[in-house]
């Protein structure tokens, strides 16, 4: 798959993943991992939108968002709108590369 066709999720990955090769018993295991991104907030994000960016950087949908919020899945989509305008972005993977750090 390439970059471009690649999900958000993935374009959003982390780069710098850590590999280490561990055995049990006769079985070898891969472990992969990596430092959780931070997420920075610029100061025009309300703290609904604030939210609304910490459950996109965990990879919730629209969907997922709302019903842990308690609201609508037009609302999450109206405040994601309004996030992107903010920021000048187009959309989620972009979104998460402005605003994370490693």
């Amino acid at each position: 798959m390439s970059r471009n066709s690649a999900p958000a999720a993935v374009l959003a990955a982390p780069r710098a993943l850590e590999v280490e090769t561990l055995r049990l018993d006769d079985e070898e295991i891969m472990v992969l991992s990596y430092a959780h991104p931070r997420v920075t907030f610029p100061a025009q994000l309300t703290p609904a939108e604030q939210q609304i960016v910490q459950h996109i950087a965990a990879g919730s949908s629209n969907a997922a968002i709302a019903a842990a919020r308690g609201t609508s899945g037009r609302t999450v989509a109206n405040q994601l709108a309004n996030i992107f305008r903010k920021l000048n972005v187009s959309g989620r993977a972009e979104l998460l590369a402005l605003l994370t750090t490693q």
